[in-house]
């Protein structure tokens, strides 16, 4: 009987059943419905699609330093968006530093994977932008930035006026860290799709050992020096076809930064690298550096071997350096006062302690080897220790009347003492009038 009266006390009316119902469906199917209907029109809006390209021009913006634009956004998928016309920004003077056709991406919560359709650089722009990006990508300790995967499967083309250069295929890795923070890039060089070409560049946020480190290898590809040209004022005098392939490492320390280069440098036009004492020698040649370390353009120390092939040189020249450096030599009176040459090749080394050099071509009877084999003449190399001084004497144009030695050093001997290895302690009287001298051509004009 309590049950019966239990249930009587909980039935409902039957209009209040059919209420309750209507609610009910109201709720679980035609609100849900109507809120999907109107999401799916605010989305469609150019208000709405206005609105997510500017969150993620933000925050592109805001990982990397640059100023992204985009001409159009759209989601594809929960992840997953591209973007066209796009533009990338100096932050500070607004100018366009590349424009990409296309962009596609996917964002996750450990990073972001992006691949970029047909990207033209303007040359002009990249040395501020890879200061952009190495301020304010590098130098920030990161605790909740993502990495970033970066790929051009069709490659990208730097624009420096009217020349292009071309790569062929790059990815980028960027590492974000509260530690060390890192950019990693493989690339290809289009005349050269096989030689891949690796470049690390990372930073320690490290209170006591603040630095960059910069590391490229490229042990098969060949690079062009003149890719490098505007940065690098000096790579012009190696001659517009000159190139490298080698390992390079760089360290930028607050008040110094140190390099090691090792590897192979050829095409290399000797007429213009001797520009600066008037081409004694004009030939193209070789250099191979087994060993080059700078501290702050100096030279700590240099070995290697030097090659070249065909070409002339200056007889009045050779004649002086041959006695500069104190090496065996045979001139001709037949000669006139240019010299054909057949080859050269030497090995060297360069330190605090002077310049050593091995001849490697063969050499007639009881005589040393030969270094350079030219047109009736013969010059050798002995075992001994050629000083820096000898050597920037020899590296003058010869003096106006024979038999003399010259006064002061000139402008080009100058220029180049201030990027040898000399020893830190003023030692001997001679290295001491001889930095008098440098100091004293300086101070007239000559640019160091």
């Amino acid at each position: 009987m309590r049950l019966k009266s239990s249930k009587k006390r909980l039935a409902l009316h039957e209009s209040t059943q059919r209420g309750l119902c209507r609610a009910l469906l109201c709720l679980g199917g035609i609100v849900p419905f109507l809120a999907v209907v109107i999401a799916s029109l605010v989305m469609a809006t150019p208000w709405y699609r206005d609105y997510q390209r500017a969150i993620w021009e933000h925050r592109i913006s805001e990982s990397l330093g640059i100023a992204v634009r985009a001409t159009a956004f759209a989601w594809t998928a929960p992840q997953q968006f591209h973007a066209t016309g796009v533009e990338v920004r100096h932050p500070e003077t607004q100018k366009v530093i590349a424009r990409i056709d296309r962009i596609d991406g996917l964002m996750k919560a450990k990073g972001w994977s992006l691949i970029l359709d047909s990207p033209a650089l303007d040359g002009s722009q990249v040395d501020q932008g890879l200061q952009v990006l190495h301020d304010w990508f590098l130098c920030r300790p990161q605790r909740s930035a993502s990495l970033m995967a970066i790929a051009l499967p069709r490659g990208i083309s730097v624009h420096y006026g009217t020349e292009v250069t071309k790569i062929d295929r790059l990815e980028v890795l960027l590492r974000p860290s509260d530690q060390t923070s890192m950019i990693q890039a493989r690339l290809n060089l289009a005349d050269q799709p096989f030689g891949e070409v690796t470049v690390q560049v990372s930073r320690n946020h490290g209170p006591d050992s603040t630095a960059t480190s910069i590391e490229l290898q490229s042990p098969q590809g060949w690079l062009p020096c003149s890719a490098l040209s505007e940065r690098f004022p000096v790579l012009h005098f190696l001659g517009a076809n000159a190139r490298f392939r080698g390992i390079i490492r760089c360290e930028l320390q607050p008040h110094q930064w140190d390099a090691s280069l090792n590897g192979e440098l050829e095409q290399l036009d000797w007429g213009s690298a001797t520009s600066v004492l008037g081409s004694p020698l004009r030939s193209l040649g070789a250099l191979r550096l087994d060993q080059l370390n700078l501290r702050d353009g100096r030279i700590l120390r240099a070995a290697g071997e030097f090659q070249s092939r065909g070409g002339i040189a200056d007889k009045s020249w050779l004649q002086h350096f041959a006695k500069q450096l104190n090496l065996p030599a045979r001139f001709s009176d037949t000669n006139g006062e240019q010299i054909a040459v057949d080859a050269i090749a030497f090995r060297w080394s360069l330190d605090t302690q002077g310049l050593v050099l091995q001849g490697l071509l063969p050499g007639p009877a009881n005589w040393p080897p030969i270094a350079a084999q030219l047109d009736g003449t013969t010059l050798c190399t002995d075992s001994g220790t050629k000083g820096l001084q000898a050597m920037l004497y020899a590296l003058q144009p010869p003096p106006m009347q024979p038999n003399t030695e010259p006064a002061v050093l000139d402008a080009s001997t100058a220029i180049l003492s201030a990027i040898l290895p000399w020893p830190n302690a003023a030692s001997s009287p001679a290295t001491s009038s001889l930095r008098t001298r440098i100091t004293r051509a300086a101070s007239d004009g000559v640019p160091r």
